[in-house]
């Protein structure tokens, strides 16, 4: 079903066939184990598969409905009305001088929403270019640049950080960037067309009005909005998912390195 090929230096697995009835419930099926470790939350997972076909495999009103729904799907499991989604720890927090505090640990929910992403990117791979790379560096260095100048530098790391580092780009990360990026820009796009522009920055407000309860000061919360409408902006131009998550991971992980953290 799989073949592996080299697209501009960047090894690219690409699926040789469209969804039949074997890629679409084997897939739903094996997502269905995940009510074991996660409980009510893990029933989500194929349910938010076969959202994610049904946007590929449909048109017209279809299409916009199978965001929508999928959407929806993704925003219930993550706001907390599902039970059993209590934050799993892998390392006692750390803390700094001034009492912030950097947190080894993930929400089932995410975990659920990241790990149906990236089954379903191996099914519909998305290549991360090296063109990519100047337009990721640049969205990635404005926030932080930024955050040094407004809420200062504080470099730090412990295995406490690694390890959040890690569950950042493997959970937060990808399912954050599933929703914003995967979901509700190309919904957008779909509907507004010539007028994408506008999604993009409608993207870029609801990214920071969900990060108002994390983003405690104006200043932090700027950031998050200079930071939201530079992921937008990455999609707007190379629309490459993996892009997207990378540059995502390459602030967050800077953030908690280098800068005040939270801030």
């Amino acid at each position: 079903m799989f073949s592996l090929n080299v697209q501009q230096g960047a090894p690219v697995i690409r699926t040789a066939e469209p969804f039949d009835n074997k890629s679409l419930w084997l897939p739903a099926a094996f997502l269905c184990l995940l009510a074991i470790p996660f409980g009510w939350v893990g029933v989500f997972a194929p349910a938010i598969w076969l959202g994610l076909v049904a946007i590929e495999n449909t048109a017209r009103w279809k299409k916009a409905v199978s965001f929508f729904i999928t959407g929806l799907l993704m925003l219930v499991v993550n706001s907390g009305v599902v039970p059993e989604n209590a934050h799993i720890t892998a390392l006692p927090p750390y803390s700094d001088a001034d009492g912030n505090v950097i947190y080894a640990s993930f929400r089932p929910a995410k975990a659920v929403i990241a790990l149906t992403i990236v089954l379903f990117m191996l099914m519909r791979p998305q290549p991360l270019k090296r063109a990519d790379l100047p337009l990721m560096l640049a969205v990635i260095a404005v926030p932080i640049v930024a955050g040094a100048i407004l809420i200062g530098v504080d470099l730090k790391l412990n295995a406490t950080i690694a390890i959040a580092a890690l569950i950042n780009l493997l959970v937060v990360c990808i399912a954050e960037e599933g929703f914003f990026r995967w979901v509700l820009q190309r919904g957008l796009d779909t509907c507004l067309k010539k007028w994408k522009w506008v999604g993009m920055l409608m993207v870029a407000a609801v990214f920071t009005s969900l990060h108002t309860s994390w983003a405690a000061s104006p200043s932090l919360l700027a950031l998050v909005g200079i930071a939201g409408l530079g992921y937008a902006l990455v999609w707007q131009l190379r629309g490459s998912f993996w892009a997207c998550v990378l540059t995502h991971w390459g602030v967050n992980l800077l953030h908690m390195t280098l800068l005040k953290y939270p801030g």
